[in-house]
């Protein structure tokens, strides 16, 4: 796993990354403590990219394709960050996504099996006597009903989901049916389930499988690109995450999922990615998981009021019929409201306001500083060390560019002089 994060005001954007990155093998997972994360985008302009989640694309690794975009650029440059990102997009085009046509459907094949696990696993959550050996011949026809109950819940849903990925606006079911169906039998028989599903139940899962390719989702795997600086004709700094799955048929599976811009009406902004429970902790003065519980639990308190006030008037009474149908929602947001209001006011609003004011080097150490602290926290806990290593640190501004202020090599420099003095010529 990962955390990354970027800091930005009017003067620069600090950019930071532990080194972690988890490998997950047959045997269970590994934890290494040496990934690059952060990347310039060009050595004469200042632009960079950051990247957590998956550390490949369609089997290469990102290092490599960022590096190659790198040398294709030179000295080039755009008028807008956002232009970098439109053309590094380009460049994966160009690049064939780097994969085969047996790649792409390897990748695709891959996609619907993560989609299919998720929603067996999501199905069976509250059936743990099944978990062990789902449609077993014992198992399969309970399974297959809870399966197709919960697809049933969650379909409409993501019919209504207006967030396409932005190549896959104008593709049809049909068309996706033809391009796809043979590849979904094939892994049906692959994991046994072929002859436990009916044809109804084949329908509706690859109707879902469709809708969660076309549309924005993050519960399969992806990478998340992270683009930081500035184009030619901007004076302040901007960020754009980018998350990135896979290509289908020469689509590029693709989203905006952030995007963050300086200017006179936003002075300063910090940006996490992944792992952010800690500095979200930070940003918002409460924990993530700490705020959700309160709020369920509230909810809950609500509901037994209510339903004692109803065992008190009896289920047929008038207004314990009233008290049933009370909006829960409505009792609950007023008080997510104050409580909102209450965080911008005493967290949120003042730290912001600080980094509006933090130097080049204060930006550099709070960048560091979240990173650290997020090590910490799995650190000193039982939670795994799936932060750490060497954190490295940047800092682009406009006029002096993209500046390392930490940064981890695999080699020592002062042994490799030829490493400095050929960078620009490459």
């Amino acid at each position: 796993m990962t955390a990354i994060v970027g800091i930005l005001n009017k003067q620069a954007i600090a950019i930071a990354a532990d080194s972690a990155v988890t490998i997950t093998g047959p045997n269970g997972t590994k934890i290494y403590n040496y990934a690059d994360k952060i990347f310039t985008l060009s050595k004469h302009h200042p632009v960079g990219v950051m990247l957590y989640n998956a550390a490949s694309f369609m089997g290469t690794p990102w290092e490599i394709i960022i590096k190659l975009y790198r040398k294709k650029l030179k000295d080039g440059y755009f008028d807008s960050l956002k232009d970098y990102v439109d053309d590094f997009l380009v460049f994966l085009r160009e690049k064939k996504f780097f994969a085969s046509k047996e790649g792409q459907e390897l990748a695709l094949y891959d996609f619907m099996r993560q989609v299919i696990e998720v929603l067996i696993t999501d199905s069976l959550i509250e059936h743990p006597d099944l978990q062990q050996s789902p449609f077993s011949n014992d198992n399969k026809r309970q399974c297959a009903e809870l399966l197709s109950n919960w697809i049933n819940d969650i379909i409409p849903a993501w019919e209504s989901r207006d967030l396409f990925c932005p190549d896959f606006q104008e593709y049809s079911f049909d068309t996706f049916r033809q391009d796809t169906w043979s590849h979904y039998d094939k892994l049906l028989t692959h994991l046994s389930l072929n002859e436990a599903f009916e044809l109804e139940l084949k329908g509706k899962l690859f109707r879902l499988i469709y809708l969660m390719v076309c549309k924005q989702e993050q519960f399969t795997g992806f990478t998340g690109l992270v683009f930081v600086g500035y184009g030619e004709e901007e004076i302040y700094p901007s960020l754009i995450a980018v998350n990135i799955s896979l290509a289908i048929k020469d689509r590029l599976r693709f989203h905006f999922s952030k995007e963050s811009v300086i200017d006179n009406d936003n002075y300063g902004e910090i940006v996490p990615f992944a792992q952010a429970d800690v500095m979200q902790t930070i940003l918002s003065g409460i924990a993530p998981d700490l705020f959700d519980a309160m709020q369920n639990n509230f909810q809950k308190v609500i509901l037994g009021y209510n339903q004692e006030l109803i065992n008190m008037l009896g289920v047929e009474h008038p207004l314990a019929k009233q008290i049933a149908n009370v909006d829960i929602n409505n009792i609950i947001k007023p008080l997510l409201q104050e409580f909102q209001k209450a965080q911008e006011t005493n967290h949120i609003n003042p730290l912001l306001d600080a980094v509006n004011m933090l130097s080049k080097q204060d930006l550099a150490e709070m960048a560091e500083s979240l990173i650290y602290l997020t090590y910490l926290k799995r650190r000193i806990t039982f939670a795994q060390e799936s932060v750490g290593g060497p954190v490295d640190v940047a800092i682009i501004s406009k006029g002096d560019g993209f500046i390392w202020i930490k940064r981890k090599h695999y080699f020592k420099p002062e042994l490799n002089q030829q490493f400095n003095t050929q960078y620009f010529n490459h």
